[in-house]
């Protein structure tokens, strides 16, 4: 059994209060509007329908993107049943599925939640966190996907579809401002470049600026302002009558003032007596920057019963962060900051055909990855501290992974089908370490160089039956593997520590769970539950009792039930709920014993969301679109020790959004997140002194968009 959750004490919201919104569906019989649209999704490298695919995937339409706002993959997680992400720095965002994600960013570590950008795999953490404008689609798959999307998906896998050029001229203009000075414009345009339509362009550029709203008392500036720009250009070829070569580049870049620390430290001194949330005292402001680009070249070719597959693609990221962890405490001055410089190639070919009685998938795919990094924790300003230093890590890691698959449907009869597949991984990482100027503190007890290799390789299967009850209901069973290489620890305080490699990740996932299309197709119901078993489980901490960054890996249980629902009970009316149950806990940590039966980090027993949205025709020129999401989220722990200091209370968030939709092609907007102005902890952390230092989610945020489509 799991401890109790010395959490529950100071929950101020109910679960039930949410989940008791699913008494909606037990109204009585109201006018049927028109059928719900069918969802086409590509989770299983191949156009599907949403309900007819056996897995647990949430996906979000263009149109479902702009009206709840989502603006970047944080906004994302408040709509997707056991989904989260880190938000402790804005260069390195980690997603977390089912309490499984990665709380390092190191040069010796990946993420076990894989993010793919127009099936693009990004391998670095921020290597895709570029604004969410001109996207087509959005799918997040939960649980293993180790057969199809292999390489660190072990905990789930994202995609990200954006646009492709259009066979005829369309365009969008769009410009945004709001509270704290935000300005954001948006603009598309696509169409045919050729005559006959066999050449097409599609371009999408985006800005953001926005004041901060956290004000530094000790230098007068104001901190987590936003200041991103971003581009995508793609051109479609038609190679005669059945291939087609897609080109396509992407660009963004942040500059942001946002040191995200000190947040608590400093409430125990003065000027802040209290909680505040928006202001800090710190020596420096803290920055954090980031530059990504890319380049991809996929070709499809109808070859008569399937398509042959062909990605290429290469993406670059730098990121720098500077971060004063102890603000103007005068016991310790410490201080985070990071350089780091990282590059991909990736190639990936498949072929996928589908039979009377038989379909399947089969490809290769292989992966190289040079990242390099300097890092360090800075206490040389500390006065009184003799040896206090500024010790330095200079990691280099060339990653390079190859790897066969194959996944194949037998349709035994008009109801039943099997699924079986597999995937055999090789990876070898070659790690790189140069450390200078140890420090009294204990992060870095010596001056070492190191220089490795290791190897990891796994089959990871999958089988599964789905079974088509009627028209209307789809029943699904699957077991699957899934599989992460192990690592090396890019901020080891010692030889020994940087020489001795972490084992390969690897889960045992179990699911069940239907689909279904539910009174003349106005209402659908997804629900599955899951019981994954994790051996090896990688995790990152810092040792209270000698500052050294430990790298620990333990075996890991959980389960639950998630659940999505949608429903049109009258014409114009649309309701959406979704929401998970879960328990999660260690089961063995052998680096901490007493670590054994807590939760795992950013896992909530209970978060959920419900949406509703009503359009109001307004005389014969456009409509009105009205909808509020309110979304829950229950306490939960950002590391393994499960310390008060180290967590965030349960909480409640209301956005809103008006909408004037002109037929003419204008609309204007108004919208609010956070309304309620709720304060929120996104991340915190512990030195343990029995200090926190919690970091807070935005204020309510107002803005008017207006914009034209052609």
């Amino acid at each position: 059994m799991r401890r109790r959750n010395p959490l529950a004490s100071h929950t101020r919201f109910h679960p039930l209060a949410l989940w008791g919104t699913a008494g909606l569906l037990g109204l009585s019989a109201l006018p049927a509007a028109a059928a719900l649209e069918e969802v086409i999704v590509t989770a299983q490298k191949k156009s599907e329908n949403l309900q007819q695919v056996a897995v647990a995937v949430s996906a979000f339409s263009e149109d479902t993107i702009r009206n709840t706002g989502i603006l970047d993959i944080g906004d994302v997680t408040a709509q997707t049943p056991s989904f989260s992400i880190s938000n402790y720095n804005p260069t390195t965002p980690a997603p977390y599925v089912r309490g499984v994600g990665t709380n390092s960013s190191s040069v010796g570590d990946d993420a076990s939640v894989g993010v793919f950008v127009d099936e693009v795999y990004a391998g670095r953490a921020g290597g895709y966190s570029a604004d969410m404008f001109d996207v087509q689609r959005i799918e997040v798959l939960r649980g293993p996907q180790g057969t199809l999307y292999g390489r660190n998906v072990a905990g789930g896998a994202m995609n990200i579809i954006t646009n492709n050029p259009s066979n005829v001229l369309e365009g969008r203009a769009e410009v945004t401002v709001g509270n704290y000075n935000l300005l954001g414009i948006n603009a598309m345009l696509s169409g045919p470049l050729s005559d006959d339509g066999g050449v097409r362009g599609r371009i999408a550029v985006s800005s953001r600026e926005r004041d901060g709203w956290v004000d530094n008392v000790n230098t007068g500036n104001e901190l987590k302002n936003e200041d991103n720009i971003g581009g995508r250009a793609k051109l479609a070829f038609d190679l005669g009558s059945s291939a087609e070569l897609l080109l396509s580049a992407d660009y963004s870049k942040d500059d942001d003032l946002r040191g995200p620390a000190a947040r608590s430290t400093i409430n125990l001194l003065p000027p802040f007596p209290g909680e505040p949330n928006d202001k800090v005292s710190l020596d420096f402001d803290g920055f954090a920057e980031r530059e990504l680009w890319g380049t991809s070249a996929t070709l499809n070719w109808d070859l008569g019963p399937g398509t042959l597959t062909s990605i290429t693609a290469y993406r670059a990221n730098e990121y720098a962060f500077l971060d004063d962890l102890t603000g103007t405490w005068p016991v310790l001055s410490l201080t985070n900051d990071a350089e780091e410089d990282s590059s991909q190639f990736s190639q990936e070919v498949r072929y996928a055909a589908e039979m009377e009685r038989f379909g399947y998938t089969v490809g290769a795919y292989y992966f190289d990855e040079e990242v390099d990094r300097l890092e360090s924790f800075d206490s040389s300003g500390t006065v009184g501290i003799p040896g206090a230093s500024r010790p330095l890590w200079d990691a280099n890691m060339d990653s390079t992974s190859a790897s066969l698959f194959g996944e194949a449907t037998w349709y035994l009869t008009g109801k039943l089908s099997l699924i079986a597949g597999g995937r055999y991984t090789w990876d070898e990482k070659q790690f790189s370490n140069v450390t200078s100027n140890p420090d009294v503190l204990g992060y870095l007890l010596e001056a070492y160089s190191v220089d490795e290799e290791e190897s990891w390789s796994r089959f990871t299967p999958k089988l599964g039956v789905e079974y088509q009850l009627n028209d209307d209901i789809m029943l699904y069973a699957t077991w699957a593997e899934g599989y992460k290489a192990g690592g090396y620890n890019g901020l080891a305080a010692t030889l020994a520590e940087a020489q001795k490699p972490f084992d390969q990740e690897i889960v045992s996932s179990y699911e069940a769970g239907f689909k279904s299309d539910l009174l003349d197709k106005t209402l659908r119901i997804n629900a599955n539950v899951f019981y994954s078993d994790y051996q090896d489980l990688q995790n990152f901490f810092v040792d209270v009792a000698t500052s050294e960054v430990i790298t620990a890996t333990a075996d890991a249980e959980m389960q639950g039930l998630e659940l999505e629902i949608w429903w049109t009970p009258l014409e114009r009316l649309d309701i959406f709920l979704a929401g998970s149950v879960m328990d999660t806990e260690y089961t063995k940590f052998p680096a901490n014993p007493a670590v054994e039966g807590n939760q795992l980090m950013r896992a909530p027993d209970t978060s959920g969301s419900l949406g509703i949205q009503y359009v109001q025709p307004v005389a014969d020129w456009g409509d009105l679109l009205l909808r509020t999401d309110v979304t829950y989220t229950d306490e939960m722990y950002f590391n393994t020790a499960n310390d008060l200091n180290s967590g965030a209370e349960s909480y409640s968030l209301v956005n809103a959004r008006a909408a004037l939709r002109m037929y003419n092609g204008w609309e204007f907007a108004l919208w609010g997140k956070n309304l309620t102005d709720e304060d929120y902890v996104v991340h915190s952390f512990s030195a343990g002194a029995g200090d926190g230092h919690p970091i807070y989610g935005n204020p309510a945020m107002w803005g008017l968009t207006a914009s034209y489509a052609f």
